[in-house]
């Protein structure tokens, strides 16, 4: 642009010279040049300066919009954090809050806990005091069942006894009589010991029954003293028999046969071939057959019984392997007689107890479902 400017004055100033030196076609073909290039220098400001100035112009109006649009971020940037540092203290606040509403709450769950604990072990507690004090009730029942039983026999022993030594008398007093009625020249003597003999040995059964009945009944008649004396011993020999226990060969087959009706389920006929192992046998042996005994009043739907053969091997055979087991099923016939309280403590106690064994998961199982 600045370079035909120059042109233009150059040959301005140069134009005077030119005239005296040049033609008159020269000259206007040099008008008709300058004339082209001033409308060049033109067409350059119309169109390169406009769209320079416009250029420009937009430049300066995004600068403008630019500014704006900083300034409105800055000032967003600074609500940003105004709200960051709000948020922050009351972050701080709410950790606060959480932190100590969390620590009364821990608080709160322990003690309730404990609240808990002591509750389930006093429950444990009278739970094991009633169920000790039924077994011993029912110990003491059986001890007088078979103290009665005892007696009866005793008593038995005596009758018979006396009812022997009735009939001894009564069979000498006939032999007398035999005796008397017979005359001596009318028979030989070896008839006579056999016709005496014959009849100490078979007296009349109707007056010696008769005769029995009345002693038993006049408890003033007295025997005689051959019969007082000879009363001890046979009195002595029932309750020998009675308390006498089985060897370990007779247990051993009881507890077979009462295995092989249980498995028939014959559990009434089973139960007292069990209790005959319990009372007679050692400790393992007596375990086994007492948890039997449980498992035949279980299936005959005695619970409350069962509950208290399963109770005397947990109270005192706790180490034996059978212990999980009957608490287990103790448990599980609380649950059959409704009571799910009783049924949850015995579950716990066991899981606490013996909590590596298969009774323990499956009373865990079952818990989860009550």
């Amino acid at each position: 642009m600045k370079k035909p400017v120059f042109n233009f004055f150059l040959l301005v100033s140069i134009a005077p010279f030119l005239v005296q030196c040049a033609s008159q076609t020269d000259l206007n073909e040099l008008r008709y040049q300058l004339r082209i290039v001033n409308k060049k220098i033109e067409d350059v400001k119309a169109t390169t300066v406009g769209q320079l100035q416009q250029r420009q112009a937009a430049a300066s109006g995004q600068m403008d919009q630019l500014e704006q649009d900083i300034a409105q971020l800055k000032s967003q940037l600074e609500e940003t954090y105004h709200l960051n540092q709000r948020l922050k203290e009351q972050n701080k606040e709410l950790e606060a809050t959480i932190s100590s509403v969390a620590e009364t709450e821990a608080a709160k769950r322990d003690e309730a806990m404990k609240q808990f604990e002591e509750a389930q072990r006093e429950k444990e507690a009278k739970l094991t005091e009633a169920l000790n004090e039924k077994l011993r009730v029912q110990q003491e029942s059986v001890k007088a069942i078979q103290q009665a039983r005892i007696m009866e026999a005793e008593r038995k022993a005596k009758e018979a006894a006396l009812a022997a030594q009735l009939a001894k008398t009564r069979s000498k007093s006939a032999s007398s009589e035999m005796q008397s009625s017979i005359s001596p020249s009318h028979i030989r003597l070896d008839q006579k010991k056999v016709k005496l003999s014959g009849a100490a040995e078979t007296p009349p059964p109707a007056k010696i029954k008769a005769q029995a009945t009345e002693k038993v009944v006049q408890p003033a008649a007295q025997p005689t003293e051959s019969a007082q004396t000879e009363t001890p011993a046979v009195k002595q020999a029932p309750v020998a028999s009675q308390q006498k226990p089985a060897g370990p060969d007779q247990s051993s087959d009881n507890y077979a046969k009462a295995q092989r009706l249980y498995e028939g389920g014959k559990y009434k006929e089973a139960l007292p071939l069990f209790e005959q192992v319990a009372a007679n046998s050692s400790d393992s042996k007596s375990v086994d057959a007492r948890f039997m005994m449980g498992e035949s009043l279980f299936n005959q739907k005695e619970y409350d019984k069962a509950i208290m053969q399963y109770q005397n091997i947990i109270s005192q055979h706790s180490d034996n392997a059978r212990s999980p087991e009957a608490m287990l099923k103790q448990g599980m016939a609380f649950e059959k007689l409704a009571d799910k309280d009783t049924a949850k403590v015995i579950y716990k106690k066991l899981i606490k107890k013996h909590g590596s064994s298969p009774e323990a998961a499956t009373a865990q199982e079952r818990l989860g479902k009550l």
